[in-house]
């Protein structure tokens, strides 16, 4: 997905959450995309019942079934491939987001030892004060405008180094800067925007004609049926919620089950901040 530059993240407020939700975020991690599906589980298999109950069960499994089965799992299983590698993309970003900060502290570590003169600690602070905004953005949804005032911040500081004669000719700490905020443009668009928009239109047609067909075939043993079936849908609309959670990878409001991991970006803020603390102290 390519991010539009033009445009600013938008800052939601958190949606509150249903009490069903609310015990939901209480449950292990691997297990809350099924929970969330078997409600409706349970509803299919109420209206299997009544379908059978009330003879609309109108023909059995053949071919034609068959292939629309196999058609809904090959296109669930383009559309997740899909999804995972923008997902993986997503994880990635968060960790050349770090590298990046890491960058920035390396060289400010170069020069405080050949030049005891030059304020690090306050370059180092702009720094900490970055990265607790990103973060404070991404698990809070503060606003954006704390993010870019944090970054013109130490865009500012780090622009003292060039002027105090302490980077290389290009300046790569500006240029990690800029990395920052193009990693950010792309957390931000990505998290405004689903990765596969048009795909779900066809996504969710093979799902209602899967549901649909579920409903009206038969069996000799309708105990047989109502597990089988049940399982299939239980199975096609598992993976259509697993794609939807791993379509916003940045949400962060409890409801998700695959969001990415911004431990990195903690250690860092953290190791960061433990510095600044040793030198204010020294």
């Amino acid at each position: 997905m390519t991010p539009a530059s033009s445009s600013v993240p938008t800052a939601t407020q958190p949606t509150p959450l249903n009490p069903y939700r609310a015990w939901l975020r209480r449950v292990p991690i691997k297990w809350r995309v099924l929970l969330a599906v078997a409600p409706f589980t349970l509803l299919f298999g109420l209206l299997e019942t009544l379908f059978h109950d009330l003879g609309w069960e109108l023909w059995k499994f053949d071919s034609l079934t068959g292939a629309l089965l196999g058609s809904a799992s090959f296109i669930l299983a383009l559309v997740l491939g899909g999804t995972l590698a923008q997902y993986h993309a997503s994880e990635d970003m968060v960790l050349e987001l770090v590298n990046e900060a890491e960058a920035i502290n390396d060289r400010l570590a170069v020069h405080g030892a050949t030049a005891p003169d030059l304020d690090t600690a306050r370059i180092r602070s702009a720094l900490v004060a970055a990265l607790e905004a990103i973060r404070r953005w991404l698990l809070q949804q503060a606003p954006w405008e704390a993010v870019q005032g944090a970054l013109t911040q130490l865009n500012g500081s780090l622009a003292a180094l060039e002027a105090a004669g302490r980077s290389d000719a290009n300046n790569p700490s500006l240029a990690n800067l800029a990395k920052m905020r193009l990693l950010l443009s792309r957390i931000a668009s990505n998290r405004d925007h689903d990765f596969v928009a048009p795909a779900y239109a066809l996504l969710e047609l093979f799902l209602l004609g899967v549901v649909v067909a579920l409903l009206l075939i038969g069996a000799d043993n309708f105990g047989e049926n109502l597990v089988v079936s049940s399982f299939l849908f239980t199975s096609f609309l598992y993976l259509v919620f697993l794609i939807r959670d791993l379509d916003n990878p940045f949400e962060y409001d409890g409801s998700s089950s695959v969001d990415v991991d911004l431990a990195a970006l903690e250690q860092c803020e953290q190791r960061l901040r433990h510095i600044v603390a040793e030198g204010s102290v020294a």
